[in-house]
C-alpha cells in the first residue's frame, strides 16, 4: 500500500490527533479514579476503612456534593498529586472549601433561614471566624458524622471545647427549647469536657474517638478488654489522645462496658 504523501506539518497534525484519541481512554480512567464518589467508595465506604463514609442527613449527596469538593485543593476536579498528596481531611484544607459555597456565612451574625436549627441557637458566625474557628471545628460532621446517633449537625461538646461550661443557656438559646418535637434528630444534652463528670468522659470519647472511625458501643468489649484497644488508637499518627484524654476515655468505657 503506498504511503500517502502529506507535508510533514500535516504529519505532525496527524500524529498528535491520534496521540490524543490514544489518550482519552486514559485520561477517562484517571479522572474517575481521582474525582468520581463512586471510586473512593469503594474502600471509603465498606466499614473497612477509619473515615467510614455515611450519608448526610443535612448535605447534598454526593451526585451534588462529591468528595473533591470538601478534600481537594480548591474543589479541583482533577486531580494529578494522587491520594496522598491530592486531598486532605484537615481543618485548614476542608474549612477553605467549605467557604467556596457558604462565604456568606463569614460575616452573618444572625440564624435567620437557617434549615436545621431545631434548637434556636444563636450562633455569631462572624464573631467565631474574627476569633480563629475555621469551619470544621464546630460542622466537623456534617458530612461523615461517625457518631451512634448522627445528627450531621454541631453538638454541644464541641462548644465547650472552647467555651465555659458556666455559659448562661440564654446566650445560645435565647428563645428556649423547642416547643414542639422537631423532624430533625436533636444531638444528646450538653458534655462538658472540661468539667470533671461521668458526662465530660463521655464527651472525651465521642469528640477524640469519632475523629477517625465510627463510635463502637461501649458494650462491645469489657473494661479490661478496652484498655489495650485505646492504648492502641491512641498511639496511631493523626490520634491526638494525650495520657489525660486516654485515661478519661478508658474511665468513662469503665463504667459502660460489657461485664465480663
Amino acid at each position: 500500500m503506498k504511503q500517502p504523501k502529506f507535508s510533514k506539518p500535516v504529519w505532525a497534525m496527524v500524529f498528535i490527533v491520534v496521540a490524543v484519541i490514544a489518550a482519552l481512554p486514559l485520561l477517562g480512567l484517571a479522572h474517575y479514579t481521582t474525582t468520581n464518589p463512586k471510586f473512593c467508595l469503594t474502600c471509603h465506604g465498606t466499614g473497612e476503612t477509619a473515615d467510614v463514609s455515611q450519608y448526610s442527613q443535612v448535605h447534598p449527596s454526593y451526585d451534588q456534593v462529591g468528595c473533591v469538593d470538601c478534600h481537594a485543593a480548591g474543589g479541583g476536579h482533577f486531580i494529578t498529586d494522587g491520594y496522598r498528596g491530592g486531598y486532605d481531611a484537615r481543618p485548614g484544607r476542608v474549612s477553605s472549601n467549605c467557604v467556596r459555597c457558604h462565604g456568606n456565612m463569614t460575616t452573618r451574625s444572625d440564624t435567620s433561614g437557617f434549615k436545621y436549627n431545631v434548637l434556636n441557637i444563636n450562633i455569631p458566625h462572624d464573631k467565631h471566624i474574627a476569633a480563629g474557628a475555621k469551619c470544621s471545628d464546630c460542622h466537623r460532621n456534617v458530612a461523615h458524622d461517625l457518631n451512634i446517633n448522627p445528627t450531621n449537625r454541631p453538638r454541644m461538646s464541641y462548644c465547650f471545647q472552647c467555651h465555659s461550661s458556666q455559659t448562661s443557656c440564654q446566650t445560645c438559646h435565647p428563645g428556649g427549647p423547642p416547643k414542639e418535637n422537631p423532624t430533625t434528630p436533636i444531638p444528646p444534652p450538653a458534655r462538658l469536657p472540661q468539667t470533671p463528670s461521668p458526662d465530660a468522659a463521655q464527651a472525651t470519647w465521642e469528640v477524640k474517638c469519632s475523629q477517625c472511625h465510627a463510635l463502637y458501643p461501649p458494650t462491645l468489649h469489657t473494661g479490661q478488654e478496652w484498655g489495650p484497644i485505646v492504648d492502641q488508637m491512641a498511639g496511631f499518627t493523626g490520634a491526638n489522645i494525650s495520657a489525660e484524654d486516654k485515661a478519661t476515655i478508658i474511665s468513662y468505657l469503665n463504667t459502660v462496658a460489657k461485664q465480663p
